[in-house]
């Protein structure tokens, strides 16, 4: 009986511990012991020497939503109570491994060096509640944490993010909120995007003119920008590093350089002198490889910039280089031809050479986008493979090591569903959704497990190149709005919590439903502490038809958050019905649902989509088509009722769009009728499948008259046999 009860209680406890543990990223080993600490006015700190700094973090992140002011107190005896913080050498010989144990007398972190204990304390802040990160006193609130013994260490030495301040110019109080989101979640490295085409954000005292002039771009109330001055710089450093968070800072070469080069047009290829610019492109102007004065210009940068960052690394981008002005450049030229060079990458490769010399000088390891890892390269880099992952293979097994940034998991610039009402984002990826980035493993499945130790781990990108779309992001400055440091903020929750999972758990512990659950608790943490961030729609638990009648039943995925939702087929509002239980519908794309934190806070739709929701830029659906109304390889009318969609003058463009099938349906003649009489005709010789060609047409209206008939008769086969399927999609062109 005792073994039985024994057993019952360790099934009790396992259990137990899996609902109190909603840390993020999930620890590597968790047990809970059933024991509480209660956090009061009396509760003292007590610090080892050398752990000062790590005292006083604690004290300001618990003092102001406690309201408690903590005695600090340095000890070489451990007392028996109170919160200890304490250095204490683990089996794991990572620098950042913890130890956290939690009783009713003590909670007692002790770190491998300053830093785990700093993540101890990260972890320790988790299990509190989530007003613990208020910046004002919550009242009857009680401090308590679950008792437990917590093992803890990095699977990666590498967890980054990058935050592109060029292409738009954030505060330093900006970058100081962004260090903290990022030591919230045991992040440690900033990746510092501080030069491209539309904006040289660090000062150089050598040369005023990169921040003066390529600091700023637009005239008079349209002037915008900004940079970093190296107080400033210093006090980010400084800031950072208490938070053991590295600074790297991205010095953008040979390419995305056009703000260097219209400071100083000698930078340049053709010496003439250009304006920033105000929308969104990539420059064709790059720093003349063949003049040493491009070389000296960089040696003062580096030398200005590497006394200013402790990092013992320095991205120099390397990306994306248009080598149009060098095959035209007569010095470029002289030089290739100097140096016996094939072609123009590899003058990048001896660009790329002279930079390392640089920086080796310094003690500085280079940094480069996958372009920048190539043969010849004459010391060991760091790739951080954003593109090509064919170069993660051949780049360690020249002894290089990776960051892995590969665009379909770590672009958070990138939207995270279709769904109506969506920011604007960029999209050429396509959708980096949260249960994406969580699946991301830096340690490929096809890499030999001998170069793990190169693979440092991962990095995610917040790129800022929608603010120079047309300005449409920026906020308006009378009113002193915050809008896009809350955009920056939207885009990075809750995927940077994913990526802070990927990067620090051991694969063998990741599942996505357990991280989900966890999540639930994160979003009033965001809330508390002032972050921006997306809410996650209610989740479909079931859809089932009895008799014409769906019942749809969801989940709330949000603690805290309520669902609210409609029948109609409306948007909902934080004030639609309150959904406490399965709803009946007959017509389930008339139900929609979000989730509600606040009035203020609340989530995208869930939806039934159209099944065509998708083509929505195509215009509005005229008809489809399928295997009835297609006679295999043989030509036939196929008719299209316009009318209604056709409803003014001006040009209008008609979209075939494939869907499926074994057949492409090719497309012959198009003719456009008015009640019944021939407007136009025109041979289109195209088609519609897996690849398409001219299967848009642009017809004009220019007689248009109210309640006219239009019909488009389109002469169309399957160019194989009839099984085709597709849509036809009318808009009226911009």
């Amino acid at each position: 009986m005792k073994r039985i009860s024994l057993a019952i209680l360790l099934i009790c406890l396992s259990k137990l511990s899996i609902a109190q543990n909603n840390i993020i990223p999930l620890p590597e080993n968790y047990q809970s012991n059933g024991q509480l600490f209660k956090i009061n006015k009396e509760t003292k700190i007590y610090y080892q020497n050398g752990l000062k700094e790590q005292a006083i973090l604690l004290a300001s992140a618990l003092s102001p939503a406690t309201g408690f002011d903590f005695e600090l107190k340095e000890v070489k005896t451990l007392p028996s109570n109170g919160i200890v913080l304490m250095i204490s050498k683990k089996e794991n010989n990572s620098k950042e491994a913890y130890k956290l144990s939690v009783n009713n007398q003590q909670v007692k972190i002790a770190g491998n060096s300053s830093a785990g204990t700093f993540y101890g304390i990260q972890t320790l802040l988790q299990m509190l509640p989530a007003e613990i990160y208020n910046k004002e006193r919550q009242k009857n609130k009680a401090w308590v944490i679950n008792g437990a013994v917590i093992n803890d260490a990095p699977s990666y030495p590498w967890r980054g993010m990058m935050l592109d301040v060029s292409r738009y110019f954030f505060s330093k109080e900006y970058v100081l909120k962004f260090i903290d989101l990022m030591a919230m979640y045991k992040m440690n490295v900033l990746h510092f995007h501080l030069i491209d085409d539309a904006g040289w954000r660090l000062e150089i005292i050598k040369y005023p003119k990169l921040t003066a002039i390529g600091g700023w771009r637009g005239l008079g109330s349209e002037k915008t920008g900004g940079y970093y001055t190296q107080k400033d710089i210093k006090e980010i450093i400084t800031y950072a590093a208490k938070r053991n968070v590295e600074v790297v800072p991205e010095i953008e070469l040979p390419a995305h350089t056009l703000a260097a080069i219209v400071a100083y047009p000698y930078l340049g290829c053709t010496n003439q002198q250009f304006v920033m610019p105000t929308q969104h492109s990539i420059s064709k102007e790059i720093y003349c490889v063949g003049k040493e004065r491009t070389f000296d210009f960089l040696e003062d940068v580096f030398k200005e910039t590497t006394a200013l960052f402790p990092s013992k690394y320095i991205h120099i981008g390397g990306d994306e280089a248009n080598y149009s002005r060098w095959k035209e450049c007569a010095d470029c030229q002289k030089k290739k031809a100097e140096l016996g060079l094939k072609n123009e990458s590899e003058l990048q490769i001896y660009f790329n050479n002279r930079v390392q010399s640089i920086l080796k000088k310094y003690g500085k390891t280079l940094v480069g986008w996958d372009e920048a890892i190539e043969d010849g390269l004459k010391e060991k880099m760091v790739g951080m493979i954003w593109n090509n992952k064919k170069k993660i293979s051949k780049a360690v097994e020249q002894g290089h090591s990776i960051v892995q940034s590969l665009t379909a998991y770590c672009y958070f610039d990138m939207f995270e569903k279709n769904i109506p009402g969506e920011v604007q984002t960029a999209t050429w990826v396509g959708p980096v959704s949260l249960e994406r980035v969580y699946s991301f493993n830096p340690m490929l499945s096809d890499l030999d497990e001998k170069y793990r130790s190169q693979i440092l781990g991962a990095s995610g990108t917040l790129w800022a190149d929608q603010f120079i779309h047309g300005n449409k992001l920026a906020e308006m400055t009378p009113l002193n709005e915050n809008r896009s440091e809350q955009y920056f903020d939207y885009l990075a929750l809750p995927r940077l919590s994913a990526l802070a999972e990927v990067c620090w758990t051991p694969v063998k512990l990741k599942d996505w439903t357990a991280f989900e659950n966890r999540m639930s608790t994160h979003y009033q943490r965001y809330q508390n502490a002032g972050y921006g961030f997306r809410l996650p729609q209610p989740k479909l638990v079931s859809n089932t038809n009895v008799d014409s009648t769906n019942t749809i039943t969801l989940q709330n995925v949000v603690k805290g958050a309520e669902i609210r939702y409609t029948t109609d087929g409306s948007f909902p509002t934080p004030y639609s019905a309150l959904y406490t239980q399965p709803i009946k519908v007959t017509n389930p794309s008339n139900f929609w649902a979000i989730t509600v934190l606040n009035r203020q806070q609340y989530s995208l739709p869930f939806y039934f989509p159209n099944k065509y929701d998708r083509f929505k830029k195509l215009g509005v659906l005229a008809t489809e088509w399928s295997p009835s109304n297609i006679k295999g390889k043989d030509f036939t009318i196929l008719e299209i009722n316009a009318t209604g969609i056709v409803n003014a003058n001006g040009n209008f463009i008609l979209t075939f769009q494939y869907t499926g099938g074994e057949s492409r349906l090719d497309i012959n003649t198009i003719a456009i009728y008015k009640n019944g009489n021939k407007l136009a005709e025109e041979t289109l010789d195209g088609y519609a499948g897996t690849s398409t060609k001219n299967n848009s047409y642009t017809f004009n209206i220019n007689n248009y008259e109210t309640g006219a008939a239009f019909t488009i008769k389109a002469n169309v086969s399957g160019q194989v046999n009839n099984d085709s399927k597709g849509a036809i999609f009318i808009r009226k062109a911009d």
